[in-house]
């Protein structure tokens, strides 16, 4: 199962920016309840159990806020 970092001080916020919500294709991120230094909400995930480990959400990202960490023992994973 990838595992999925959230660097919430580095967000701008799903409100302001939300590209993570938009290009989960599992929509697996939802704003949090809490708000970062900045004044900013970020993304939470729903169910982390359900991530695909597509990395869009990582990729997409425009404040390198999200890092995604493949568990090198799935099924198929290069050794």
């Amino acid at each position: 199962m990838p595992k999925v970092r959230i660097y919430r001080d580095l967000c701008k916020g799903v409100e302001e920016c939300g590209i993570c919500v938009s290009v989960c294709p599992k929509e697996l991120f939802q704003p949090s309840h809490a708000l970062n230094p900045k004044g900013y909400r970020p993304p939470e995930m729903k169910d982390e159990a359900d991530c695909t480990g597509c990395e869009n959400c990582m990729i997409y990202c425009p404040d390198l806020a999200i890092a995604v960490k493949k568990d090198k023992t799935a099924k198929g994973a290069k050794k």
